[in-house]
């Protein structure tokens, strides 16, 4: 079975993999690659198989375009029914991942707003995809860690 070695993963490769899969370049694109990376780390897994993610930005772009980045970046897909995606009253740049193996670890990835609103201003350019490809994890999201 396939498997992501987590610590050969290139942000580059995997936004360059993920343009052409979403056809363009943007930043809510690298936002869910940057998202995948990060679940992938915390929750030790080798995604694919290994985990299933909860999207809650509904389907509507720009916002919804961080689904694709998910998928690239985890191998987790729609297809494969491990990637399910969800509108809430106002749908947020969010996903929740669950890691098979990980003993019911779960880990809500959330955009941080401040973040979101300069997406937004921006008009969801290239430009600023560029910039979220920069930033540190800390700096893009808020994090939280559960146990079942």
């Amino acid at each position: 079975m396939k498997e992501i070695n987590v610590k050969k993963l290139d942000l580059d490769e995997l936004i360059e993999n993920g343009t052409a899969f979403h056809g363009h370049l943007g930043p809510f694109l690298v936002v869910g690659i940057r998202m995948g990376i990060v679940a992938l780390k915390e929750l030790n897994s080798g995604g694919y198989s290994e985990m299933d993610v909860l999207v809650e930005t509904g389907t509507t772009p720009p916002i919804s375009c961080l689904i694709d980045g998910i998928q690239v970046s985890t191998g987790c897909t729609l297809g494969k029914g491990n990637v399910h995606v969800i509108t809430n009253e106002k749908p947020e740049p969010k996903a929740v991942f669950t890691g098979v193996a990980s003993g019911g670890k779960t880990l809500e990835i959330v955009l941080k707003p401040e973040i979101m609103e300069e997406i937004l201003k921006s008009g969801a350019v290239e430009e600023f995809a560029g910039k979220i490809a920069t930033m540190t994890d800390e700096e893009l999201f808020d994090r939280t860690i559960t146990y079942h």
